[in-house]
């Protein structure tokens, strides 16, 4: 009893585990993290593999010729693809309202060779900015967020810096997976029996032609 206990306990720990990104820009650079929980895997930039000796290539089996006999796969309609189209905008919004945008930092200091430029820069990242993040903060949940602007009228070239770490839990994950299979399986079920039952009928007025 208290194994299950505990089995209990570490899937419940792991189903709350967020799991997510973390993306970097600096220094003209970019770096991307994959997270699970309290763990980081880097990806980008990716260190260079050590030489290793190349394996000989099996030889692949030749293609066997396409089977005639087989039954022509169903292509799907407009209503299918419209069903599907509908399916898959419900998750990414399920996905949307459960995503958690744990921080996200932007420093930008504008800066040009002609300062009239750099100031118009100035300008322009500030009012894109303000468009951008109204419209962030109404779709996203921002637990974090630091942005910052200056301008230096010195320096001819900008510099940039940002991140932006995204997670979402797993069992949230599964939800949203469950949800969108769940409602994949019954277009499918619908779309078999509308095939079979336009089967029987095509059958059925093939038989009474064939008695007249």
């Amino acid at each position: 009893m208290i194994a299950w206990i505990i089995i209990l306990l570490v899937l419940l720990l792991i189903l709350a585990f967020p799991v997510g990104i973390d993306a970097a820009f600096a220094s003209g650079a970019f770096s991307l993290k994959i997270k699970l929980g309290p763990f980081r895997k880097a990806m980008l930039p990716r260190t260079k593999p050590t030489r290793k000796k190349q394996k000989k290539k099996k030889e692949e089996p030749a293609e066997k010729p396409p089977d005639e006999t087989k039954k022509k796969k169903q292509s799907l309609t407009l209503d299918d693809i419209l069903t599907l189209a509908e399916i898959g905008l419900d998750a990414l919004h399920k996905f949307r309202i459960h995503l958690s945008v744990d921080r996200f930092r932007l420093h930008w200091v504008a800066a040009a060779a002609d300062p009239c430029d750099a100031v118009m820069q100035y300008g322009r990242i500030n009012a894109a900015l303000g468009a951008l993040l109204s419209r962030a903060h109404s779709a996203l949940k921002i637990r974090d967020e630091d942005v910052r602007t200056e301008l230096d009228l010195e320096a001819e070239h900008p510099e940039i810096s940002a991140q932006i770490i995204l997670s979402i839990q797993i069992w949230e994950l599964l939800l949203i997976a469950g949800t969108a299979g769940f409602a994949g399986l019954r277009w499918l079920i619908r779309r078999k029996r509308s095939a079979k039952a336009a089967a029987a009928a095509e059958t059925e007025r093939s038989k009474e032609d064939g008695e007249l």
